[in-house]
């Protein structure tokens, strides 16, 4: 009987759920000034402000429009492709944005084909795949959960926008954002502008860590990019200094 009522809430749950999504959808004219945490969403707007119709791909993309650094530029008739572990999230993103390419999936460079990930009831943004992650973002538990792993670039291949250079990066995938990186082909894709989480400052003074020597700017330095923006722990990254602006 329980098993009975608990699948009976889940169905009836997700029409209300599916309701609220066409809601919002229909409601995110509200006026605002940015959409994302920091205003990412306004230095890639600017930064792109002559290229109409681009190509974004938005890994960890959690919502449509809220906290999103992509919204600005689909609501200028980009497209892209949209990655969550959560798959409420995708079915947002297949209501709001149902021209985009949205994969519920966990991106990653190895060659598991499944992989746990932790998260807690509904939609959040702090679901992730990183155990040490989970335990400083859920201090009440958490529920351990299996999702398909792919690599960002078998998504891109498999998608219809395989031949398109991709034009802004964005990734937040709580402390695994590396590994993303690392699952793409730059010399294919190459990236004008990457917008990454790097959390690069330690719990106090002393076990602070210097951005410079975080292993995600590292390997962007690498690869020829420069800090363009930050903000806290949201840093832009632009391919050879394009729209030269003061580097770090």
């Amino acid at each position: 009987m329980k098993k009975i009522r608990g699948q009976y809430f889940y169905k009836h749950f997700n029409f209300l759920y599916k309701i609220y999504a066409l809601y919002i959808k229909h409601n995110s004219f509200i006026p605002r000034k940015f959409h994302s945490v920091f205003g990412e969403d306004v230095f890639a707007n600017k930064f792109f402000k002559k290229l109409d119709k681009g190509f974004y791909v938005d890994v960890g993309s959690y919502h449509p429009f809220f906290w999103s650094n992509t919204y600005l530029l689909f609501k200028r008739k980009w497209e892209g492709i949209n990655v969550d572990i959560n798959h409420l999230s995708v079915e947002l993103f297949n209501i709001a944005r149902p021209n985009d390419y949205n994969v519920n999936a966990s991106v990653s460079n190895t060659k598991k084909k499944t992989k746990k990930y932790y998260t807690k009831n509904m939609i959040n943004t702090m679901s992730t795949t990183d155990l040490s992650s989970a335990k400083t973002s859920y201090l009440n538990g958490y529920d351990v959960r299996s999702i398909r792993c792919l690599k960002l670039n078998d998504i891109i291949e498999k998608s219809s926008f395989k031949n398109r250079k991709i034009n802004f990066l964005n990734i937040d995938t709580e402390k695994t954002e590396l590994d993303v990186l690392k699952s793409l082909n730059f010399k294919k894709y190459q990236p004008e502008l990457i917008c990454v989480e790097i959390h690069h400052r330690g719990s106090s003074p002393k076990n602070k860590f210097e951005l410079t020597k975080h292993p995600v700017y590292l390997f962007l330095k690498k690869r020829r990019y420069k800090i363009v923006w930050k903000k806290e722990y949201s840093i832009i990254f632009s391919y050879l200094g394009k729209n030269s602006i003061k580097s770090i």
